[in-house]
């Protein structure tokens, strides 16, 4: 019995660092460039279901070598872990435009917010809208 609770006290602290130690918690699959959203396509890899995810979505100024970020979040959401979900974010000035996605954070079910740390490498998608060609 003594062996047992020195078991369960052992697996209660070392399984922060075995969630920390792994890769990202949220891949990103794909995502598309639409006339007026992109499209960012994701699966959970954790093992409980995110409620609140938070995305760092920046866009590429070509011209004038800036970057600025805009809002991209779910808020009260629940993404299963395993399954694809697929979420859609306008444009800040309605037209498409070059954009970076990559993941800020991702609150569980159980109320604790993960960060991707600079060793854990998830991945980042650079979306590139197409040119449409005008019809005289």
């Amino acid at each position: 019995m003594l062996k047992f609770i020195h078991l369960a006290i052992l697996a209660v602290f070392l399984t922060p660092w075995a969630e920390a130690s792994s890769g990202c918690l949220v891949t990103l699959v794909g995502a598309t460039a639409g006339s007026d959203a992109i499209t960012v396509t994701f699966r959970n890899v954790g093992k409980l279901p995110v409620r609140r995810l938070e995305f760092n979505c920046t866009l590429i100024h070509a011209q004038a070598h800036k970057a600025q970020s805009f809002l991209c979040h779910e808020e009260n959401a629940l993404f299963f872990p395993g399954t694809e979900y697929t979420v859609s974010y306008t444009y800040p000035r309605g037209f498409p435009q070059p954009v970076v996605v990559s993941l800020k954070s991702a609150t569980l079910s159980d109320g604790y917010t993960w960060k991707p740390s600079p060793r854990q490498r998830c991945r980042v998608l650079t979306i590139y809208p197409r040119k449409s060609k005008i019809v005289p």
